[in-house]
């Protein structure tokens, strides 16, 4: 059971990110002005390097073009890479999966209703981990929003794969989710952000987002073992 924190623009909050308790940290890799919280090659790595041991560094790729995915992994050097762009299919997943190896790979897939569970299905065998997220305005990646939880509860309930739930996860709604959803891990990208300036960290929420979390986590192990 981990928690993952996106979505990283300096060393100073990756690291205090990290000694908070986070397990994934992520950046996203973008062109100059498509996110406010992109990165470049550079930066990333750096970023990534400086929190290990300590915790593990997913690279946001939002290409879909499968050769530029697996040279983003080359130049950051990531522990996992994580695919949102709808276009990639399972078996793109699985050659970039197999090109990428020892990198991991996540696939960000929208809960959309009458799809989502084909769409998990169809990825099983083709990624290490799966990551369900609202699709804001039609973006698998896009945050802010909270999404169905039963259906992603039957998710978890069929993944044979771990599952990381995502979308307008806060310190306030985290434990409630975990015990809706009983997911592999839980994800903040934009409610661990100051207010008004996406990609800097306030870390009080960050302190508060895990702590809750694990709380959740243990929650859910104890009730399970009832």
């Amino acid at each position: 059971m981990i928690v993952q924190i996106y979505s990283m623009t300096s060393i100073a909050d990756a690291v205090a990110t990290a000694d908070a308790g986070a397990d994934l940290i992520g950046v996203v890799l973008s062109e100059p002005g498509v996110l406010a919280e992109a990165v470049g090659t550079e930066t990333a790595r750096a970023i990534l390097a400086a929190i290990r041991p300590q915790a593990r560094g997913v690279a946001l790729s939002l290409s879909d073009n499968r050769d530029e995915i697996c040279a983003l992994v080359d130049a950051v050097q990531p522990d996992i890479v994580h695919v949102a762009a709808r276009e990639i299919e399972p078996d793109d997943c699985a050659w970039i999966r197999t090109r990428i190896a020892p990198v991991r790979l996540l696939r960000a897939i929208a809960v959309r209703a009458g799809e989502t569970l084909a769409e998990a299905e169809a990825h099983q065998q083709s990624v290490d981990y799966l990551m369900l997220e609202s699709g804001a305005k039609g973006v698998p990646f896009a945050g802010g929003e909270t999404h169905d939880w039963l259906v992603s509860r039957l998710i978890v309930e069929r993944s044979r794969v771990p599952v990381i739930l995502a979308g307008g996860l806060s310190p306030d709604n985290v434990e409630r989710a975990i015990s809706a959803v009983r997911p592999w891990g839980v994800d903040s990208f934009t409610h661990t952000d100051l207010p008004g300036q996406r990609g800097k960290k306030d870390l009080a929420r960050v302190r508060a987002f895990v702590a809750n979390a694990l709380r959740g986590f243990a929650a859910s192990i104890e009730a399970a073992g009832q």
